[in-house]
């Protein structure tokens, strides 16, 4: 029946660290879980950006399909001049003015780190084995130091039997009971 319950102990050992392992460091793990929500926050604000830059995008479209000045000021921008104006140019600066929206980096959403799921079976049967390995051991030892002391025993009620024979070959001379008695 020890060694069922052995198996048993050793099972729910090896159990328990799998489940605690995968819980953890596993594809589905807590710390998965926490780069992936980190990633989230990342993508987030970015998204946030991209929108204010879209939102700005869109009222200059607007503009400059409404209003005449926005459309003269573009235009102008990009080296356009109406008639009648005169050209003054100023050395050293760049007549054309590009426009270039910054839209930053584009971000790759990276696979969570984490230990693989035969890794955490792994650890699991190894604990198992473990466990169960020194309940073995242990078993062993105690039946060891049983036997020992069962040997020590019947060495003990082997030297008393002895020890009894000689006092019965005192009292007893062939049979013939002989009595010690005080002298008066």
């Amino acid at each position: 029946m020890t060694k069922l319950y052995h198996f048993l102990a050793a099972l729910f050992a090896g159990t328990a660290i799998y489940v605690f392992v995968s819980l953890v460091c596993g594809r589905d793990g807590i710390l998965a879980t926490r780069q992936l929500l980190e990633q989230k926050r990342i993508l987030s604000n970015r998204t946030e950006e991209i929108q204010k830059i879209t939102n700005s995008l869109e009222l200059e479209q607007i503009a400059l399909r409404n209003d005449d000045d926005v459309i003269a000021a573009f235009a102008r921008k990009l080296g356009f001049v109406h008639t009648g104006e005169k050209i003054v140019k100023i050395s050293g600066k760049d007549s054309m003015n590009r426009f270039i929206f910054e839209t930053g980096t584009p971000i790759v959403s990276e696979t969570p780190k984490s230990i693989p799921e035969w890794v955490c079976k792994v650890t699991g049967i190894l604990m198992a084995l473990v466990v169960f390995l020194l309940l073995f051991i242990c078993d062993y030892r105690e039946s060891f130091q049983d036997e020992r002391n069962e040997r020590i025993q019947n060495i003990d009620d082997n030297e008393k039997k002895v020890a009894s024979h000689e006092e019965y070959k005192k009292t007893y001379i062939g049979g013939i009971p002989v009595y010690d008695l005080p002298q008066v």
